[in-house]
């Protein structure tokens, strides 16, 4: 409905209430893959929100509007093989699960001025939570909107709303409605972006730790004679990695760090030992002995 048409708006006594849930093509697409909503001990908002678009109010009244959670069945569903079936278990609907709107009560054309949004709902699954919306865990759920006339508790309006249906879950379930969550969510951007920063991290690690080692050969090279071989530098290197002129040589110490029980670790060549230590001449050797 246009600004203009708001302006516009007047009442004929008589004519019906109509509401319209808006973003309905948006709850269409999570109906096909059936909708879940995460009930948490603290709370958590909907997403999608429930929006809706009310005509044939009276302007001059006073309205008070609410939202009805209906447990569909009573039976526990469980996911299994990628799909949703019901179990042989059942628990009571929840008490009281209306949420009344914070702008309620207002005049009718109040709520027919804009859309009557439910952003602020936040499911839970504990009773006790005041303000919050008690629902059951793993039961599936549709919304009606009621539209009470403050002053009247006969002139009720009830609309279903049966595209709202969704599965009351802890934690997602189905990962097309976590993907389809992230692509719709505005506030769901940072959860996205972080995933895809993670991806490229790991796969900038994952490059770095198994890099291609480069040959030792160039184009020229024939493959039957002028093998490149070890040279005694690169004996020396590696044997440096091992800090051969500053640590104790016993077998606990040269592979691990140095023992605890120790009294001290003594270098090799200081000519010198402690009663836990037997110092040894270094030992020279080939590549060929090497396996060279």
């Amino acid at each position: 409905m246009t600004t203009s048409e708001l302006q516009n708006l007047t009442w004929v006594k008589g004519q019906p209430v109509r509401a319209r849930l808006l973003d309905a093509q948006l709850w269409s697409e999570f109906l096909a893959i059936n909708n879940e909503m995460i009930v948490t001990k603290t709370g958590r908002r909907m997403f999608p929100v429930i929006k809706t678009q009310v005509t044939g109010l009276s302007p001059g009244d006073m309205y008070t509007v609410f939202l009805e959670f209906v447990q569909v069945v009573g039976q526990r569903w469980k996911y299994i093989n990628s799909e949703w079936s019901p179990t042989t278990t059942s628990d009571p609907a929840t008490k009281n699960p209306f949420y009344k709107h914070p702008e309620s009560p207002n005049f009718g054309k109040h709520w027919m001025e804009q859309p009557i949004s439910f952003a602020k709902i936040k499911l839970t699954n504990r009773p006790d939570n005041v303000g919050q919306t008690h629902l059951n865990s793993l039961h599936q759920y549709e919304t009606k909107l009621h539209i009470v006339k403050v002053g009247d508790p006969e002139d009720v309006q009830i609309f279903p709303m049966p595209q709202t249906r969704f599965m009351a879950v802890t934690a997602y379930q189905n990962e097309e409605v976590t993907k389809l969550k992230i692509k719709y969510n505005p506030f769901a951007k940072a959860f996205k972006d972080t995933k895809v920063k993670t991806e490229e991290n790991e796969k900038r690690e994952h490059q770095e730790v198994y890099q291609v080692a480069p040959l030792g050969y160039d184009n020229s090279t024939n493959f039957n004679e002028n093998y490149y071989m070890a040279t005694d530098d690169w004996l020396s290197q590696y044997g440096g990695q091992r800090e051969m002129m500053t640590r104790c040589q016993c077998t606990a110490c040269y592979f691990a760090k140095p023992q605890v029980s120790h009294k001290k670790c003594v270098p090799i060549y200081n000519g010198g030992q402690d009663n836990d230590h037997i110092m040894y001449q270094p030992t020279s050797y080939s590549w060929t002995q090497l396996g060279g």
